[in-house]
């Protein structure tokens, strides 16, 4: 599934985005899942809450947060540089404004058909290209799980547990060879509890804390080289 988010209050947006979005995963069986905002805060509170967004369209005259402000809370703030924006205006002249807040794309209004779907398809090939998996097996099959999906995992004796997006399930297995083929997603904060770094949203001395609004133990063996690997980040 691939989560996008459209913030815009003129709904005339929302309804043609809707229309082509529609059209886009008809045509290439994309799984789109798509929520509408009319104000940068409503999304905020909405991504604080946990719900994450693979590509954000983002207009960027609001008459509260706007959404460069916005755009700029996500990258150096919260420190999300995985979810996509692609900002939409009718001020052609915003675009050289933005690029320290790394959009892939600009679109003006009136938004062609033509430029959304050329949006999206540079979009998919970034997203096809940057998306890991872990595999695991569950009653003897063999699983695939974006990368992305997991929040952290933690060995509970002979099994892995998966605390993801979506709720909490354990195989049996290693936790160091599930995250094998993505180590460097993956941080170890405490003896066989790794968690993703990218839904790492505040860190103390003893605790780190994510997406979800978790917070974890840092053991005091791993301090140190916790320390060191988020600092270079």
């Amino acid at each position: 599934m691939i989560r996008i988010a459209v913030t815009d209050d003129d709904l005339s947006i929302h309804e043609k985005l809707r229309e082509y979005l529609s059209r886009f995963d008809i045509s290439y069986d994309s799984d789109l899942h798509t929520d509408f905002f009319t104000s940068c805060e409503e999304l905020a509170d909405t991504m604080k809450n946990g719900r994450c967004y693979d590509l954000i369209f983002l207009d960027i005259g609001f008459k509260g947060m706007n959404g460069t402000e916005f755009g700029t809370l996500l990258r150096r703030k919260r420190k999300d540089y995985d979810t996509q924006i692609v900002f939409i205006s009718s001020v052609k002249e915003h675009a050289m404004k933005l690029f320290r807040i790394d959009p892939i794309e600009f679109l003006v209004k009136p938004i062609s058909e033509d430029e959304f779907r050329r949006c999206m398809h540079l979009f998919m090939e970034k997203y096809g290209s940057s998306d890991t998996f872990l595999e695991y097996t569950l009653d003897n099959i063999r699983h695939r799980i974006r990368s992305r999906e997991v929040l952290y995992l933690e060995s509970d004796r002979k099994k892995a547990v998966f605390h993801t997006r979506n709720g909490t399930f354990s195989v049996y297995g290693k936790v160091s060879d599930i995250i094998e083929s993505d180590r460097s997603r993956f941080l170890c904060i405490s003896r066989g509890v790794y968690v993703n770094i990218e839904h790492i949203t505040d860190v103390t001395l003893k605790e780190i804390h994510l997406t979800d609004d978790s917070g974890l133990f840092i053991s005091r063996g791993c301090q140190s080289a916790v320390r060191d690997r988020l600092a270079g980040i």
